[in-house]
């Protein structure tokens, strides 16, 4: 064989192995890709057993809906949701009712002060027309003594109780948000729910104790947005978030 029959032979050769090569690729990516695609599924199966690195044994299964992984409660995944409850609660406080029952409380109470605020008028009325050091004078002025003193324990209670007025109602409003957030829960399959304040809502204006106060408050710096069920918990209550 002459040496230009054998350059041919070999150039033919060198093709032929590339295009061998060209092809096998090609099928074998061809292959991977439909092996992604069509992958076959696992199961249905009652447990899966893992295996560490160290050899322990653990095994992955569905307990009451949730992945399970030991026979403790806490060994199982938890879902997770959390509320702002500092948009929800002013506007639970706000409804008519309410609003109605602590304005009830203030005009009769302020009512109430002003028996007191007339009586001690009567006595300045009085006194204008006694004289100084006399005995009426004296017993009129020892009378609107006791009624200031009066009146300032009575403003003293009043106030305490306007404040426990709204601290029931704020109970109150507390108790129907927990509940709404129980029904959205279970209806949700929601296990734990935190409360939390969203960071990108302003401070409110005070000195540093409480910007600290309201940094500390905000437990979450980071957090999905679809965790937040805020929306669906006023919905569940009849509220309207601004």
């Amino acid at each position: 064989m002459s040496r230009f029959e054998r350059l041919i032979t070999w150039s033919t050769m060198m093709l032929l192995v590339g295009s061998c090569i060209a092809m096998f690729v090609h099928s074998s990516n061809n292959a991977m890709a439909w092996n992604m695609e069509k992958a076959p599924e696992l199961g249905p199966a009652s447990q899966l057993t893992l295996q560490a690195e160290d050899g322990s044994m653990s095994d992955l299964k569905m307990v009451d809906g949730r992945l399970s992984w030991g026979v403790e409660p806490q060994q199982s995944t938890q879902s997770v949701a959390y509320v702002h409850i500092g948009a929800l609660l002013p506007l639970l406080m706000s409804q008519e009712e309410r609003v109605e029952e602590r304005a009830a409380l203030r005009e009769r109470l302020t009512e109430d002060a002003q028996v007191l605020i007339d009586q001690l008028d009567t006595i300045k009325s009085n006194m204008e027309d006694l004289t100084p050091g006399e005995e009426e004078h004296q017993a009129q002025l020892q009378m609107g003594q006791a009624i200031a003193q009066q009146l300032q324990s009575f403003q003293q209670e009043a106030i305490a109780e306007e404040d426990a007025k709204t601290s029931e109602q704020l109970e109150k409003c507390y108790r129907e948000l927990v509940a709404a957030v129980n029904v959205v829960a279970d209806r949700q399959k929601i296990d734990t729910v935190f409360r939390f304040i969203p960071t990108d809502d302003e401070f409110s204006t005070g000195d540093s104790n409480s910007a600290m106060l309201q940094i500390r408050l905000r437990t979450f710096l980071r957090y999905p947005d679809r965790d937040d069920i805020t929306e669906d918990i006023a919905e569940e209550l009849n509220l309207t978030l601004e």
